[in-house]
């Protein structure tokens, strides 16, 4: 049997004391924090007091600007934009965000929660029929559809355009959907890639609100 080995990170000592005494904090805490990358005054004073400046463009994200592109014309033209969320907690907050946000925007807008027992997980044809039905121009996927490979392309032969907002890994292929804004994209070179699926439709309405000149009122408000 092999004997395991500790190996423990070494860390700046004159580092730890300076956010220790700056902060009025216990030493093994300045230690943690120093260890996850957190090593000077202002790293500190960022963790301890964040602000929405600290935040990063979202126009970093892959496909951004080609999501935002596409909904503002839609938006412009008064076509119908469906909202398809995940069943799931973090889907489900998404797809409220998003409509709720897109109503306030004066956008055409209407929302669709699949039946877990019925549809499954993910895009589903069933959701699909119901943007034709509605004359939806644009169908957005909250926290879904990074692999929805065969619906992406089921929505493609219905002449409907797919937006892709997810945070899940995707496979080795990815969907023929006109955007996908997923920060765990291997191309993608977004800084942080922890957000979930709310956090991706979030960054989409700052996108939508940064460059349709609309204010960002009900984003900091709601989110």
């Amino acid at each position: 049997m092999i004997n395991p080995e500790w190996k423990f990170k070494s860390v700046d000592e004159d580092s730890v004391t300076q956010i220790a005494e700056t902060f009025n904090l216990p030493r093994i805490i300045a230690r943690v924090m120093s260890l996850r990358g957190i090593g000077s005054r202002n790293e500190s004073r960022d963790f301890f007091y964040p602000d929405i400046h600290h935040l990063h463009d979202p126009f970093l994200m892959l496909d951004m600007d080609k999501a935002v592109d596409r909904i503002l014309s839609a938006i412009s033209e008064k076509k119908t934009i469906l909202i398809f969320g995940d069943y799931d907690v973090d889907g489900t907050t998404s797809a409220a965000f998003l409509t709720l946000f897109f109503r306030s925007i004066n956008a055409e807008v209407h929302y669709y929660i699949p039946s877990r027992e019925k549809e499954g997980y993910g895009v589903s044809k069933q959701g699909i029929d119901y943007a034709k039905l509605i004359g939806a121009d644009i169908l957005i996927t909250c926290d879904c559809g990074i692999n929805a490979i065969d619906k992406v392309a089921y929505a493609r032969e219905n002449e409907l355009d797919i937006i892709i907002t997810d945070h899940h890994k995707p496979g080795k292929i990815l969907p023929d959907a006109h955007a996908i804004v997923n920060p765990n994209r291997k191309d993608c070179l977004y800084p942080f890639k922890g957000l979930c699926g709310a956090g991706v439709v979030f960054k989409l309405a700052l996108g939508i609100c940064k460059k349709g000149g609309f204010n960002t009122e009900y984003v900091w408000t709601n989110s």
